[in-house]
C-alpha cells in the first residue's frame, strides 16, 4: 500500500473517531469550584520518513492542573508524555511552578517554567500549526558519531527550566517583559555553579506580533549526550508575525553558541486562513560551524507545505510534508517526512 493512501486511510478513520471522542472528553475541561481545573491535549501521528521508522505514534500527551488557591496565586503542574520528554515514552513532570501576581503589571514565577524564548519555544505544540519547533530552538540531540552535537537546537531537550522569572504585564500597548535566572539544565538539577540568566520583550498588535530574545549561561552535558565539561550556552532570537488574515506571515531567527560552536537559524512561514484551516509553506535552515573539535560545518535545510484543519474548537487535523537533508561534513542524508496528525485538546 503506498504511504499516500495509507495517509488517506488514516485520516478517514481519525474523522469516524473524531464524534467518540468530542463526546468522551467534552470542550471546556474538569473544574471544580472555579479553583481547580483539568486541561490537556493530545497528538495521534502516522508519519513516513526517507530514513528512519514509520507509522502510528502518540507523538505528544499533555495533562495540566491548573489551581487558584488564593486570589494572587495560580499554580499549574503539567505531566507529560512524549514530545519534549528526553526518554519519549516516560511519563515525566514538564510544569510545576507557581505564577504570584504581586499586582495588577507584576507577577513573579518560580519553579520548572517553560521558557519565554522566540516564538516556536515560547508557543506549546497545541498552538502551532506546523509539526515541530524550528531546528535552531529546539533541534534533535543527536547529529552523527563524526558530529553528535550538528543538530542540537538551544532548547534541545525541551523547553522549562527551574528558576524565577519576573514579569511585567503590558498596559495599553506597551509590551509584554520577563527577565529570569535559572539552572540552564532544561528540567535537570544545576550540574555546574553557574546560573543563566535570560530576558524577553514581546510585543502584542491587532495585526499580530513581534519581539525579542537573550539568553545567557553555560550548560554541562548529562544524559541523553555524553558527559561532557561545562560550555558556553548562548542566544539572542528575533521575531515577527503577521496573522493569517487571510494571508499572513511568521519569521524566526536565532544565534549563538552551544557545545563550543556557533549555531544560527532561521524559519519563514507563509499562511493562507480559508476559513476552515490554515494553509501554510516554510523554508528552514539551521548552520553549525566548525568547532568543539568538529573540523567541519554541519547545515540543515527543509521546506515544509502543510494544511492544518479546524474541525471544531477541540480538534485539528494536519497534513504536511517537508522535504529536508541534512549535511555534515562529507555525509548527506534525506531527512524527508510527511503524514497525518490529530490533535485533541480540552481546556
Amino acid at each position: 500500500m503506498s504511504r499516500i493512501t495509507v495517509a488517506g486511510v488514516v485520516l478517514v478513520a481519525m474523522l469516524f473517531t473524531l464524534g467518540t471522542a468530542t463526546a468522551q472528553e467534552g470542550l471546556e475541561g474538569s473544574c471544580w469550584y472555579d479553583r481547580i481545573c483539568i486541561i490537556g491535549y493530545a497528538h495521534a501521528r502516522y508519519t513516513f520518513a526517507e530514513m528512519g521508522a514509520e507509522g502510528f505514534d502518540l507523538t505528544r500527551l499533555f495533562l495540566t492542573v491548573k489551581a487558584d488557591p488564593t486570589e494572587n496565586a495560580t499554580v499549574i503542574f503539567t505531566l507529560n508524555r512524549g514530545g519534549d520528554s528526553p526518554s519519549q515514552t516516560n511519563i515525566e513532570i514538564y510544569n510545576a511552578f507557581v505564577d504570584w501576581k504581586i499586582n495588577d503589571q507584576w507577577a513573579l514565577q518560580v519553579g520548572q517554567v517553560p521558557t519565554w524564548f522566540g516564538y516556536s519555544g515560547w508557543r506549546g505544540s497545541s498552538e502551532r500549526i506546523e509539526w515541530e519547533r524550528s531546528r535552531i530552538i529546539q533541534g534533535i540531540p543527536f547529529g552523527s558519531p563524526i558530529s553528535p552535537d550538528g543538530r542540537t537546537g538551544f532548547f534541545v531537550l525541551g523547553a522549562p527550566d527551574r528558576g524565577v522569572w519576573l514579569r511585567r504585564n503590558p498596559s495599553g500597548s506597551e509590551p509584554l517583559f520577563i527577565v529570569g535566572v535559572s539552572n540552564g539544565q532544561f528540567r535537570s538539577a544545576d550540574a555546574n555553579s553557574s546560573k543563566n540568566v535570560d530576558a524577553h520583550i514581546k510585543f502584542q498588535r491587532p495585526w499580530g506580533s513581534f519581539g525579542a530574545s537573550w539568553l545567557k549561561g553555560t550548560f554541562t552535558p548529562v544524559a541523553p549526550f555524553p558527559a561532557g565539561p561545562e560550555a558556553d550556552r548562548d542566544a539572542l532570537g528575533l521575531y515577527l508575525v503577521y496573522n493569517p488574515n487571510p494571508w499572513g506571515f511568521q519569521g524566526e531567527w536565532a544565534s549563538g553558541e552551544m557545545f563550543n560552536r556557533d549555531r544560527d537559524g532561521f524559519h519563514l512561514q507563509g499562511m493562507y486562513n480559508t476559513g476552515s484551516g490554515i494553509a501554510y509553506a516554510s523554508w528552514e535552515e539551521f548552520d553549525v560551524d566548525p568547532g568543539g573539535g568538529i573540523p567541519f560545518a554541519d547545515s540543515y535545510e527543509a521546506w515544509s507545505f502543510g494544511y492544518a484543519w479546524d474541525l471544531d474548537a477541540a480538534n485539528r487535523v494536519t497534513l504536511q510534508y517537508t522535504d529536508a537533508e541534512w549535511t555534515s561534513g562529507p555525509l548527506v542524508a534525506d531527512e524527508s517526512y510527511g503524514g497525518v496528525q490529530w490533535q485533541f485538546a480540552y481546556r
